[in-house]
């Protein structure tokens, strides 16, 4: 069976019709930050070992283990947000197994961006039901505070709660699959209060493999995970840190295409979710929902100045400039300690990571 033919979300996106990033949907949709657990945090030594790729494995050198490293010398018992109960964490879950027990193409990279944790979720249920062995890449790349703009600790109780399977060393073949936080580019239309610490960031172009690395494993299609793909009046673009490495992917003849949980968990059933056909021998087209898209040349926050100005510590700092030639640095304030007190830690989190 093949996939339904859906009109690629470009053409709508190109047309009068406003096509606007993830985060502007997932914003209106997000839920309360859930109240505290009670935790064993185990060392930050314990949760890099936890989600750490072989030394061997091709997609090991895109981790970022910035989060996990806010984590302590020893395992401490501690508080951290119960991202089980929120629901956006029980369907990525549901959606990760979907997605694991119909088969993964060796010739796909996907990119998960939804909540933080959902995205954890997401992925740590594929390395579960999934038969080929999966990579999953963490871009986290801020640190939690006590008054944290966007809540880094979400998606570290899900690091912390969760094991995926890992692949085991000399395994080749793996499929990689990178895990992205939807909250890295909140609140990017308003001016955060003073007393905040804002640990938004975005990814870079090193964050994500170049297309001569996806050509040299066999990668030919991309798939972007979030969590609605909009209407017709109002389609989803990428987000806007993704623009350029989506048109690159594009214009090497990759295709691109997205995936929302809202149709992968909506009326289908199971059976016609894992519906795929095998393309060339080896790649499933997935499910049904699965839309092509085209990725175009557009204005993002990093080419506004206003932008710029309403950010105070995230996002490239109070001398930061619109990108267009290379990314800025900053400082941030680091992790909390298990005595509640904080360290500084340079170059973290902010624009550019």
């Amino acid at each position: 069976m093949h996939p339904r033919v859906v009109t690629p979300l470009a053409l709508l996106a190109g047309s009068c019709v406003a096509a606007r990033p993830p985060s502007a949907e997932f914003f209106v949709r997000a839920e309360q930050v859930p109240g505290p657990q009670q935790l064993l945090l185990p060392s930050a030594m314990r949760g890099l070992a936890t989600w750490q790729l072989p030394s061997d494995d091709p997609w090991a050198r895109y981790n970022k283990w910035t989060l996990l490293a806010s984590l302590g010398e020893d395992a401490v018992p501690g508080q951290l947000p119960d991202v089980r109960a929120l629901q956006i964490v029980k369907r990525a879950e549901q959606a990760g197994r979907l997605v694991g027990s119909a088969g993964l193409g060796a010739d796909t990279l996907w990119l998960v961006d939804l909540r933080g944790a959902a995205s954890v979720a997401f992925g740590n249920a594929v390395s579960h039901a999934a038969v080929q062995p999966v990579s999953l890449v963490l871009t986290f790349n801020n640190w939690p505070a006590q008054r944290e703009l966007i809540p880094a600790e979400e998606t570290l109780s899900a690091l912390v709660t969760l094991r995926p399977r890992v692949p085991e060393a000399g395994v080749s073949g793996s499929r990689p699959m990178f895990l992205l936080d939807a909250w890295r580019l909140a609140f990017a239309d308003s001016e955060p209060d003073e007393d905040l610490v804002d640990n938004r960031y975005s990814l870079n172009g090193s964050d994500l493999p170049d297309v001569d690395t996806l050509h040299l494993h066999g990668i030919r299609q991309v798939i972007y995970v979030t969590e609605t793909l909009g209407s017709d009046s109002a389609p989803i673009t990428e987000e806007d840190d993704l623009n350029e490495p989506f048109l690159r992917y594009a214009q090497a003849g990759l295709q691109v295409s997205m995936l929302g949980l809202d149709d992968l968990l909506g009326e289908r059933t199971v059976a016609e979710a894992a519906s795929f056909v095998v393309s060339g021998g080896s790649s499933p087209r997935y499910f049904r929902s699965v839309r092509v898209y085209v990725p175009r040349h557009r204005p993002t926050l990093f080419t506004s100045p206003h932008f710029y100005k309403r950010a105070h510590g995230g996002f490239g700092g109070p001398r930061a400039r619109p990108r267009f030639h290379g990314i800025f640095h900053h400082a941030t304030p680091g992790p909390r300690s298990h005595s509640g007190s904080y360290r500084s830690h340079g170059s973290r989190g902010g624009f550019g990571g």
